[in-house]
């Protein structure tokens, strides 16, 4: 019998703008969440995400391309 995979390994960091009023949950930073950086599997499913600022996006950018993990921003279409 097939087993379900229940913790798939992200493929890929899709970044758009955030949509609604959020704190960023980077630690101890005060600024509005302008962004969310959603992390997807292979068939394109929601793994998790995260709200952040432009700032600590930028970090999380950099962090994941170093790990190999594609980058797809999508800022421009909302």
């Amino acid at each position: 019998m097939l087993q379900p995979d229940f913790n798939p390994a992200p493929v890929a960091v899709q970044i758009y703008r955030c949509g609604y009023v959020s704190q960023c949950k980077a630690p101890r930073c005060r600024e509005r969440a302008t962004l969310v950086a959603e992390k997807v599997d292979n068939a394109g499913r929601h793994v998790r995400q995260i709200e952040l600022c432009d700032r600590h996006t930028q970090v999380v950018i950099a962090r994941e391309r170093a790990r190999g993990i594609e980058i797809q921003d999508r800022r421009d279409w909302r």
